[in-house]
């Protein structure tokens, strides 16, 4: 009897073990699962924090493109030809089926929209995401799956699109957005061709007073912008009212007018009399001072602004290389090529500040030249070294310092295009400018109504060959006719065929995503501090004398 007993107590010790060990074999597996569920959900975090932080800059994680500036060309030399190229009626697209990528691309093929799949997020649920990112700003249902949408500042949005619309759905595709593109594609879509030719015109307006036929152009051809002269300054109240009335007539437009003057300082100020003139680009450039450079461009968009205009025809980026020079001298800021990035990428950073745009001038280089433009054609015979040393290198150190515009002379530069003024060429605009130099903002002629070009050309041709060439505006500051010419060859030139309408809206893209760059906006300005800015003016004026 007590035999049995043994036995049984010892198989209830086993029992009990067997228990209690299978009971700690369960917990430490429920353990090590806790575990492993942690560690995930830590590193799930970590990764949609990558995204989120990338997304703020305008790119994804290990990826070095970034919305809004990459080129699908530069996308191509990176990772070769896309499997795909879709369009539609609004975008196309670039399909790289290996690498699970899709490009959003804009009319000049620029990267604006970039989505992927993250395999890293992809038991990343709805729950889960609020709870690490917050709330979306906006959600969209699409094939019943859900999207959120969050607006990360004023150039990016990223979006999260999950594989239905469950809360506890997960991530199966990411993309970062540039907003300013996808909100000038909206306008793009909307306009009609008379008006996006309209927006290739910069015209001149006659006299002091808003005149029936230049309010006629902004209002029926949709003429996109105005270059104001001495002629229309009388004072400052008079000023005013000009500048208001060309906003109110622009007042039905989908796009605000560019309004513009040359206004570079010394000799050549297009401002009120009542205004103080700030010093020219020589007394600048003597100063050898950064500082002071910003300080005057700061200063000349502060006046310009003040008057409700936004774009100015400067800085003058000429080399002054030729004392025989009639138009340049001392509108050049030196003889030293250098001296002329610095002061000038400096007084165009000072414009900048008060969302006035700045328009270097006069590509590739009127600097050394014995003929006025205004009266006749100039030749340069310089080399292409020579040129690259000089004339070219203020102007390449200002794009690459990110300047947004660019103005070409009527310049016969021999070495690149013996045959045709630069501010036509397709050599010079679209070999040199565009693809050598990588400039990719907006290009403007000089005034088509100068000798350079009423002397040996046909204003409507000389307009249709700019537009091939991939210039964006024509700048008209003279007289009616002329703009009605030059919209009356662009219509005939797109009907038939020598123009594409695809050619135009890269144009206007570009010429959109400027006034959206710059907060151009079509707000009446109400009165001048006029006693300020002059005090401001004077104090800057004894700084270099």
């Amino acid at each position: 009897m007590r035999k049995v007993s043994r036995i049984l107590l010892l198989l209830l010790v086993v029992a009990l073990f067997v228990i209690a060990t299978g009971c700690s074999n369960q917990e430490n597996e429920q353990n090590e699962e806790s575990k492993q569920t942690e560690i995930r959900n830590k590193q799930n975090k970590q990764a949609l924090i990558a995204v989120h932080d990338a997304a703020e800059k305008g790119n994804l994680p290990n990826q070095q493109w970034q919305v809004g500036e990459t080129t699908y060309q530069q996308v191509k030399d990176q990772v070769g030809e896309a499997d795909k190229i879709e369009h539609s009626r609004k975008e196309s697209y670039a399909i790289y089926e290996k690498e699970q990528l899709k490009l959003h691309l804009t009319e000049n093929n620029l990267v604006y929209k970039l989505r992927a799949v993250e395999s890293k997020l992809n038991e990343v649920t709805q729950l889960q995401t609020k709870a690490i990112l917050g709330d979306p700003d906006r959600l969209r249902q699409v094939n019943e799956q859900t999207i959120f949408v969050y607006d990360l500042n004023d150039e990016y949005q990223l979006t999260l699109l999950f594989s239905s619309s469950d809360n506890h759905a997960s991530i199966v595709e990411i993309a970062v957005l540039h907003k300013p593109s996808v909100e000038v594609q909206a306008v793009l879509q909307e306009m009609q061709l008379d008006e996006k030719l309209g927006q290739l015109i910069m015209m001149g307006v006659q006299g002091p007073q808003l005149d029936s036929a230049a309010k006629t152009f902004i209002q029926e051809r949709h003429v996109g912008g105005i270059i104001l002269f001495n002629r229309n300054f009388v004072s400052v109240s008079q000023s005013l009212n000009l500048i208001n009335e060309l906003k109110q007539a622009n007042a039905n437009a989908k796009t605000p007018l560019f309004i513009s003057v040359d206004e570079e300082g010394g000799r050549v100020t297009r401002l009120p009399k009542e205004l103080v003139k700030t010093p020219s680009n020589r007394k600048v450039g003597n100063a050898a001072n950064g500082k002071y450079a910003y300080d005057i461009g700061e200063l000349i968009g502060r006046k310009m602004s003040a008057l409700g205009l936004n774009m100015d025809f400067a800085p003058v980026l000429d080399v002054d290389s030729n004392p025989k020079n009639p138009v340049i001298g001392d509108r050049s800021y030196s003889a030293d090529a250098q001296l002329v990035s610095k002061a000038g990428i400096q007084q165009a950073n000072g414009m900048a500040s008060q969302h006035v745009i700045p328009v270097v001038k006069h590509f590739p280089g009127h600097g050394d030249t014995s003929v006025d433009s205004h009266i006749d054609l100039p030749v340069i015979t310089h080399n292409k070294e020579r040129l690259k040393n000089v004339e070219l290198l203020p102007f390449k150190q200002a794009i690459e310092g990110g300047v947004h515009a660019v103005m070409v002379g009527h310049l016969l530069v021999e070495a690149y295009d013996p045959k045709t003024p630069a501010s036509f060429s397709k050599i010079i605009i679209q070999d040199l400018l565009r693809d050598e130099l990588q400039f990719d903002g907006v290009v403007i002629t000089d005034d088509l109504v100068m000798g350079a070009i009423e002397k040996n050309y046909s204003i409507g041709e000389a307009a249709i060959q700019s537009i091939v060439a991939s210039g964006d505006i024509l700048l008209v500051g003279h007289k009616y006719t002329p703009v009605d010419e030059i919209l009356t060859a662009l219509q005939k030139a797109v009907n038939e065929g020598v123009i594409t309408e695809q050619r135009i809206n890269q144009s206007v893209e570009r010429i959109l995503l400027l006034k959206q760059q710059y907060e151009v906006e079509d707000i009446p300005r109400k009165q001048v501090d006029v006693e300020e800015l002059n005090q401001q003016t004077k104090e800057l004026i004894k700084k270099i004398n």
